[in-house]
C-alpha cells in the first residue's frame, strides 16, 4: 500500500495496481497484527481507483470491494461447494473461515480528487499460520481450485469492476452477509469485551445493523 501511494503521488493513473510476490510486513486494521505471505501461496496486491468509479460512492468501499471478491469466488464455482460469505466490515469467508482480507482506505488524490486504495490478500494455497488468530484460515486449494497468483489476479480484476458498477451493492452484500439474521458477538470501539446480538443487515452507508444489548444500532466500526 505504501508503494501504491508513492506511485499515485508520482502521477500513475487510477486503476493501477501494485502486486507483491511475497509479504513480510502485511498490516491489518489493528496494530501488531502482521500477515505473512509466502511466494505462490497468496495473491497480494493494492489497486486504487477514483472514487467516481464507484457507482454508489457513499456505500462502504470495503464492502463493495469485498463483494467483488465474492463474485469472483462464485464465478470459480466455489460457492457450490463451500458457502461464500462477506464478513463485515472487511473479510471474505469460506464456510466460516477467512479466505481473504481487505484494507480499504479513502485518500485525497491529485489534484484534490478522492481515490480509494484497496489492499487485498487472498489465500490461494494452504500455509501454516505464523500467528494465532481468532479465525482459522481457508484457501482456494481446499475447494479444489488451484490458481497461480498471476492467473488469480487476471480473473479477479473483471469481477472487481462489476462490483464497482453494481446496481445494488447493498442488497448483494446483504445476500452474502456472514451471520445475517443470526447471533454474532461484536466488540465495539472502546469496549473491554464483546457482546452478543443479532445481525439485521446493512444500512445505506454499509454500516452493520446490529440488534445488541441496547437495541438496534447502525454500527460503523467494530470487530
Amino acid at each position: 500500500m505504501d508503494d501504491a501511494q508513492a506511485l499515485e503521488d508520482q502521477g500513475e493513473p487510477e486503476g493501477s495496481l501494485v502486486w507483491a510476490g511475497e509479504q513480510t510486513a502485511g498490516r491489518g486494521r489493528h496494530p501488531g497484527r502482521v500477515w505473512l505471505g509466502r511466494p505462490g501461496a497468496s495473491l497480494m496486491f493494492t489497486v486504487w481507483w477514483s472514487a467516481a468509479r464507484f457507482r454508489f460512492v457513499d456505500f462502504a468501499p470495503s464492502l463493495t470491494v469485498g463483494l467483488g471478491v465474492c463474485l469472483w469466488l462464485e464465478s470459480l464455482g466455489i460457492g457450490s461447494q463451500l458457502p461464500v460469505a462477506l464478513k463485515w466490515p472487511n473479510d471474505v469467508y469460506l464456510a466460516d473461515r477467512k479466505v481473504a482480507g481487505l484494507l480499504v482506505r479513502r485518500k485525497l488524490g491529485q489534484p484534490g480528487q478522492p481515490t480509494i486504495h484497496a489492499g487485498i490478500g487472498i489465500n490461494l494455497g494452504f500455509q501454516e499460520a505464523d500467528q494465532d488468530f481468532r479465525t482459522p484460515a481457508a484457501s482456494l486449494s481446499e475447494a479444489g481450485v488451484r490458481l497461480s497468483p498471476q492467473r488469480a489476479l487476471e480473473t479477479l480484476l473483471p469481477e472487481l469492476e462489476k462490483a464497482l458498477s453494481h446496481s445494488d451493492p447493498r442488497g448483494a452484500c446483504e445476500q452474502r452477509l456472514w451471520r445475517n439474521n443470526k447471533e454474532m458477538e461484536l466488540t465495539l470501539p472502546g469496549a473491554v469485551s464483546s457482546a452478543c446480538g443479532t445481525v439485521r443487515g446493512l444500512d445505506e452507508f454499509g454500516r452493520l445493523l446490529w440488534d445488541g444489548p441496547d437495541g438496534l444500532a447502525a454500527v460503523s466500526s467494530g470487530e
